[in-house]
């Protein structure tokens, strides 16, 4: 299956502390036509993206090395930039806030991948972070 967006997402963030799957997730994006991709490996530096960088949809790693996305989570939330979180393991990281998100669990196929992140940006577009949530849930 080949998915392609012409006009739509220009910007996305990745936050994934594992280099490899950032690197596969970020390919993934750019296949897409997406201009924009930003990938960090910390909450710090997703956070100074997030302040800096017109962001049109995020991707959050779950569980970070010693952390959690839950602050960039927060952020996205705050700015109302859809995004979707990406996990191998235990959902027990996840906020009430943000319990009815979109999410893909690792490992996941290319195209799953694709239409989740494609799903949660045009689900999002124009939508209150609120209304985001309970539109998921």
């Amino acid at each position: 299956m080949h998915i392609e967006i012409g006009e739509g997402i220009r910007s996305v963030l990745i936050l994934e502390d594992e280099g490899i799957v950032a690197m596969m997730m970020e390919d993934l994006v750019r296949e897409l036509r997406v201009r924009d991709v930003h990938v960090c490996a910390d909450v710090e530096s997703a956070l100074k993206v997030l302040r800096n960088e017109d962001i049109d949809c995020a991707v959050l790693d779950l569980w970070l090395r010693g952390d959690t996305s839950r602050a960039v989570a927060d952020a996205c939330a705050d700015q109302s930039i859809p995004f979707l979180f990406s996990t191998g393991s235990d959902l027990g990281a996840i906020d009430d806030r943000h319990a009815g998100r979109p999410m893909i669990g690792k490992p996941f196929a290319d195209d799953d991948f694709k239409l989740v992140l494609v799903d949660t940006w045009s689900r999002g577009r124009g939508q209150p972070a609120s209304m985001l949530a309970a539109a998921s849930a």
